[in-house]
């Protein structure tokens, strides 16, 4: 079947709306219901072979003969407005396992960083199916759009789906510093080589952050506080080392997101120290911003994207678990 494509303001996502005629055929033609994500492929019949994937979450579009899509969206994949487009379902599209994604601009990378965690909650709500490649937007706070280009996916096939599992990596884009001088010139380019930063989410320590020791028959438990652990494939990604001096320096929460993270949790009370229960929380004193200098050790153990701290580390650092993410940075450190 063939259709138009038209841009709208309306639509504020990476999905298309079909027009009810489509959406007809397809109900009428599938063997059971249709998904609630459904990968679609439009080809071009006046620029071939070009075709473009795109999902369909059920929107109906306001036109019986245009696929309506969003102007940011149609812009990131080169979606020509006004062509005539043929419509088949993608089949087969499998469910990605993991994504690496790259903010499309230095600009882009510090929006990001400010508003990290809606953007890895809205996600989902507004992509799902992604190629090796490809661009898109968020949108984030309603109003403000960020471009991603999708730098790999697993497995490596064409045309994969976004799940909730999915493990989406973000390589960081780091501003360019300007000199004016040689002696400038000498410090940036210094500077610049030690300013690789990675995004983590903080996981459950293992066996790994302690250490064990006897003193008089009685069988002590030590946390590795100097070192903290990440995946090989984490650190090859983001140029960082075995036994690289880094900081770590845990997100700061938004007083909204702190208050959505309690409502969405089962809080278990336990005994312990009150200090320990408010950053377990996230209830923390942010007057006062935290970091830590530690080598970076290599394990296999560790999830990717994540990082792996002692206990003890972790609560000097008023950071909870999963739920926070950190910044590492190898900035000024030799």
């Amino acid at each position: 079947m063939e259709f138009s494509v038209e841009a709208v303001g309306s639509i504020e996502n990476c999905f298309v709306s079909l027009p009810l005629p489509l959406i007809q055929t397809l109900q009428s033609t599938s063997s059971s219901s249709l998904p609630p994500i459904l990968a679609l492929e439009l080809r071009s019949s006046t620029h071939s072979p070009h075709s473009w994937f795109v999902a369909w979450s059920g929107a109906t579009s306001s036109s019986p003969s245009s696929i309506q899509v969003s102007q940011q969206f149609s812009d990131c994949v080169s979606l020509p407005i006004h062509s005539p487009v043929q419509v088949k379902v993608a089949s087969n599209v499998p469910h990605a396992s993991s994504v690496s994604i790259e903010p499309d601009t230095e600009d882009d990378w510090e929006i990001l960083e400010l508003n990290s965690e809606q953007a890895e909650a809205q996600i989902l709500n507004q992509v799902r199916i992604v190629h090796e490649g490809m661009r898109f937007p968020l949108r984030l706070n309603g109003h403000t759009v960020i471009t991603f280009h999708v730098a790999s996916v697993f497995p490596k096939n064409a045309v994969v789906q976004l799940m909730p599992g999915t493990e989406v990596d973000v390589a960081p884009k780091t501003r360019k510093r300007n000199s004016d001088s040689p002696g400038d010139s000498h410090v940036g380019s210094n500077s610049e080589e030690h300013t690789a930063k990675m995004l983590l989410r903080l996981q459950e320590p293992n066996d790994l952050c302690r250490t064990s020791t006897h003193v008089k028959g009685v069988e002590l438990h030590v946390g590795l506080t100097p070192v903290a652990f990440v995946h090989p494939e984490t650190a090859k990604r983001f140029s960082f080392n075995m036994l690289q001096l880094v900081s770590i320096v845990p997100r700061v929460l938004s007083k909204e997101n702190v208050k959505n993270s309690r409502t969405k949790s089962n809080i278990m009370k336990a005994k312990g120290s009150s200090a320990v229960n408010q950053v377990e929380n996230g209830d923390t004193d942010n007057k006062e911003n935290r970091q830590a200098i530690v080598h970076l050790l290599i394990s296999e153990s560790v999830a990717k994207g994540h990082v792996m701290l002692a206990k003890s580390l972790r609560l000097y650092l008023r950071a909870s678990l999963h739920s926070c993410t950190l910044s590492c940075s190898n900035n000024h450190l030799t």
